[in-house]
């Protein structure tokens, strides 16, 4: 003879599979975050302009600016923590590591700016 399970034994498994259906939930959102080292933003330097111009990233984020253009253009930092060339198809990184508001400009194209916030 076949017994029905009780009203205990269906409450102890739904509990148990809300359990790990929270528990394999909040496992890909840990995932999915990462952590701030592996997070990364690539801003053009094309048409002698930058873009995108103002983003907001967490600490740790690496930039990596990519010069596009036929001639050179610089990154330069006005709080003077880089100063970097970058030739037509090159690139140079640069990864922030407090926060903070970083404006940089391109020197020979002073209408080239931008500026990266970061954040805790």
């Amino acid at each position: 003879m076949l017994r029905r399970p009780s009203r205990l034994t269906r409450s102890i498994k739904v509990l148990a599979c809300a359990s790990l259906t929270a528990i394999a939930l909040s496992a890909v959102a840990l995932v999915g975050l990462g952590s701030a080292q592996d997070q990364e933003l690539k801003v053009d330097a094309r048409d002698y302009w930058f873009e995108p111009t103002y983003k907001t990233v967490p600490v740790g984020t690496t930039v990596t600016w990519t010069n596009g253009d036929d001639e050179s253009h610089t990154v330069t930092s006005d709080l003077g923590l880089f100063d970097q060339e970058i030739w037509p198809g090159d690139s140079w990184s640069y990864t922030f590591a407090e926060p903070g508001v970083y404006f940089y400009y391109c020197q020979p194209h002073d209408w080239m700016i931008g500026e990266i916030t970061v954040e805790d």
